[in-house]
């Protein structure tokens, strides 16, 4: 299985981990139901990253794509957490994805100079998405609820079906 196959397959779940989460914010899903999924998507992408880093395929250049899925790993398993618990307070996880913000774009530009115009512009709009949550969570701007609910819809929607062109073999970016 390629990198791009294996890739494909978790943006596949993290698109539909973000649709969920962007319908949770607009209270419409509970917070059980959203840790499970949440829960199994972290998990799905920690195995993915965990593989690239240790597993039968490393190679020197799976330490930055295992380090860069593990932003989104911690990510959903934080989230997981904090819906299954019901946390009222998250500034702590706001202050995370500020960070991941900043590690994203240039992520973003590296990937692009890689040749990977698609995924490129992919890390762009997820940092601009973790930025949101700062702006929601770490700064507790909840007036921006709701365009960060259906911002996240529609980045879960755009992730999804690249996840799904990547699994499928059809990435138009993908090496060779």
């Amino acid at each position: 299985m390629s990198l791009y196959t294996e890739l494909g397959m978790g943006l596949v779940f993290v698109g539909a981990v973000l649709v969920v989460n962007g319908l949770w914010l607009l209270g419409r899903g509970s917070d059980r139901d959203t840790a499970v999924l949440n829960f199994l998507v972290g998990g799905l992408t920690l195995f993915i990253a965990l593989w690239w880093a240790f597993g039968g395929e490393a190679s020197p250049g799976t330490a930055f794509n295992a380090a860069a899925t593990l932003l989104f790993s911690f990510t959903y398993l934080w989230v997981g957490v904090n819906a299954y618990r019901r946390a009222d307070d998250q500034r702590s996880l706001g202050w995370y994805c500020i960070l991941v913000t900043v590690v994203a774009v240039p992520t973003g530009y590296l990937v692009w100079i890689g040749g990977d115009v698609g995924l490129a512009l992919l890390w762009w709009i997820w940092a601009i998405l973790w930025a949101t949550f700062w702006l929601l969570l770490a700064l507790q701007r909840v007036d921006y609820t709701v365009p960060v609910a259906w911002y996240t819809i529609a980045v879960g929607i755009v992730t999804g079906a690249a996840g799904y062109l990547m699994a499928a073999g059809f990435w138009p970016w993908a090496p060779a």
